[in-house]
C-alpha cells in the first residue's frame, strides 16, 4: 500500500475513482486538474497493487488564512471499515499544519451519517473539537437543484 500526492497525471485515476465511489460527486477533469496543480500538497490517494482504494483532496482558503477546507473524501466499497479514511485524514491534518492551519473545514450532507460518523470519531480519537459552524446552502440555477450541506468545523 502507498500512500502519496496526487498529480496532474491522476486526474482520470481520480475521476474513475470517485464516479464508482458513492456518495462522492464527479466533477470536470479541469476541476481536478485545478486542484491537482495548484493544491496538491492537500491531495492524496492510497493505492494498493497500481489501483486506488482512497482519495482525499482539499483547499487552503484565501479569506481566512488559519482555515483549510476538506472537499472530497473517499475510500472504496471493498476497503471501508479498515481505518483507510483515517489515514487519509491523518496526511491531510500533517499537510494543513504545515501550512499553519488550525482549522479544517467540512461540508457532510445530512443524508450522509457514514461521512458525520467517520470525521466525529476521528476528532474524538485525536482530541480535536468537531462542531457544527454553519450551513451551505445553494441553488444551482443550471440543473434547478438545491444543495444543501452542513458546515463543520475540526478544530486542531
Amino acid at each position: 500500500m502507498i500512500t502519496r500526492n496526487c498529480t496532474i497525471g491522476d486526474v482520470d485515476r481520480i475521476r474513475k475513482f470517485v464516479n464508482g465511489c458513492k456518495p462522492l460527486e464527479l466533477h470536470t477533469p479541469f476541476t481536478y486538474w485545478t486542484l491537482f496543480n495548484y493544491f496538491s500538497n492537500l491531495c492524496f490517494l492510497i493505492e494498493e497493487d497500481e489501483k486506488t482504494i482512497g482519495f482525499i483532496s482539499g483547499i487552503k482558503s484565501s479569506t481566512d488564512e488559519d482555515v483549510a477546507y476538506l472537499w472530497q473524501i473517499g475510500v472504496s466499497e471493498h476497503h471501508r471499515g479498515k481505518n483507510y479514511a483515517s489515514l487519509l485524514i491523518d496526511y491531510f491534518v500533517e499537510s494543513v499544519a504545515l501550512l499553519n492551519c488550525s482549522k479544517i473545514h467540512v461540508s457532510i450532507s445530512p443524508k450522509n451519517m457514514a461521512s458525520y460518523n467517520t470525521f466525529f470519531k476521528y476528532a474524538k480519537r485525536k482530541s480535536y473539537s468537531f462542531t457544527e459552524i454553519g450551513e451551505v446552502k445553494y441553488h444551482d440555477q443550471v440543473s434547478n437543484k438545491d444543495e444543501y450541506e452542513i458546515l463543520y468545523q475540526i478544530k486542531l
